[in-house]
Parts: structure tokens; sequence; C-alpha cells
């Protein structure tokens, strides 16, 4: 039985000195999810030229997908698609959608626009668990993948409860979203003091693979590999995803003869 192929970079500048391999594209794990907060054309090439096989799927940020001309949206989605990246819509302009009643026709144009998926998440709207798996149903139903995102936005207290936070990752799981994003805001950012226990509570109850968790504070990326190693699947930004790499390779922070041993 074999395993996954394997990535040892020996394409790469320095070959002769040997870095812990890492799963090669399409992996299931070890995911690195890139922000786009609304590159343009040219940086964009740039990102892809640079860091391109290191980033597993892109996101749209902000909603500012809304701000940009249909064009250029979808040569954008093309551009990750030549590189194997699939492009999903963050959930500010879903959430819109919803409000305005329009979201079935919002996940059509999704759809229409080349987009692989949307997230669906109830960060500024108030919305029930059995809402919210309907409409990942009724996106799934419009042939695009979901990343259910849990959590609030705008100092709502929303990590009090391990168990209700759970119950609502496990809803989405259950009516086909594709991961979950655990949001940051709340959680370890914007806190006095990290919530790290509510992160642990769910990694232990569903493992890393089904989960995203967003790392663009500074000192989240080494906390998250510490603590989880290598294959825990992490949000962000675009000028994060070498130093995410890095790290992962234990190029820094983590200390690279450690994780040479045995290889």
């Amino acid at each position: 039985m074999t395993g996954p192929a394997l990535d040892r970079l020996e394409d790469k500048c320095l070959s002769i000195v040997r870095v812990p391999a890492r799963p090669a594209r399409p992996r299931s794990e070890g995911l690195t999810v890139v922000a786009d907060r609304g590159l343009g054309p040219r940086a964009l090439d740039d990102l892809l030229d640079t860091a391109g096989e290191y980033i597993d799927v892109a996101k749209f940020a902000m909603g500012v997908s809304r701000l940009l001309p249909e064009a250029l949206v979808r040569g954008k989605i093309q551009a990750y698609d030549k590189r194997g990246i699939p492009a999903f819509f963050a959930g500010e302009v879903s959430e819109l959608a919803l409000m305005q009643g329009v979201a079935k026709e919002y996940f059509a144009a999704i759809h229409d626009l080349g987009g692989w998926g949307v997230e669906v998440s109830n960060a500024q709207v108030a919305m029930g668990i059995g809402q919210k798996s309907a409409l990942i149903a009724l996106a799934r139903d419009a042939g695009l993948e979901v990343v259910a995102e849990c959590g609030r936005k705008g100092g709502v207290d929303w990590t009090g409860s391990a168990k209700l936070v759970a119950a609502e990752v496990k809803a989405c799981l259950d009516a086909g979203a594709w991961r979950v994003l655990i949001q940051a805001e709340g959680l370890n950012e914007g806190v006095e003091k990290r919530n790290e226990g509510l992160v642990l509570d769910l990694v232990g109850q569903f493992g890393l693979g089904q989960l995203i968790f967003q790392a663009k504070e500074e000192g989240l990326i080494p906390w998250f590999l510490k603590t989880f190693g290598s294959a825990v699947n992490l949000d962000v930004d675009s000028d994060q995803v070498l130093d995410l790499e890095s790290q992962r390779r234990g190029l820094r922070k983590r200390g690279v003869f450690a994780l040479m041993a045995g290889h």
C-alpha cells in the first residue's frame, strides 16, 4: 500500500540541502487557504509565480469581489484554476444575499462566474443552526462546495460554550460542508487571551482534517504548528503564504535539526 505523493522540493533552489517533505497537492490536510483581499491581476500573477504551488485554496475575502468588474473576477478565478487552485467567495456577500432574499440567485451567479465554492457564515447575521444547514444544502444544490464558517463578529461573545460550537460544526458537516472554518475574531483575535481550550476541544472532537483555522495575527502560525504539527489547515493572508510554508517545513520557528531527525 502506497501513501500520498510527497513533495521534497527537489526542483527548487539549493536542493542539495534536504528539508522535511510534505504531501503533494492535491492534499487532504495541511491545507493553506489564502485570503485574496483584492489583489490586482499583476499582483496575483506575482503571488502565483512565487508561491502558487503552496496554496491549496483561494478565498475572495471581505466581499471585495462586489466592488470589482465581473470580467476581472472571472479572470482571477481562471488564473487560480490554471494553477490548480479552487476559489471560493467569503461570507460577507452571502449574508447580504440571505438578508435580501436572493441567496439562491447569488449561489447561481457564483457558479456562473466559475467559482468553485462559497462560504456560508453567520458572522454578522443571527441565524439558527437549522437555517444555516438549509443554506449549505441550497449552495450544494447550486453545484458549489461549501466552506461553512462558525463564529461571530462585532464583539459578540460566541466562544463560551464548546458544546454549542461543536453542535454547529457537526450540523454544517452533516449538511455537506467541505470544511468548517473557525472564525478568529473573539477566539484568538481581538481578545486579551486566546481561547486555546476551545480550539483543542474542537480538534479533539473533529480532528484536524475537517477544520480550518484563521491564523493571520502575529504569533498564531507558530502556535498552531507547534500545537498540531504541519497537518493543520490554516487560513492566512497572501503575504503570509511563504512564511507559513517555511514554518511547515521547519525552516523557521520550530527548529530545523529536530524536524530533520529520521529523514
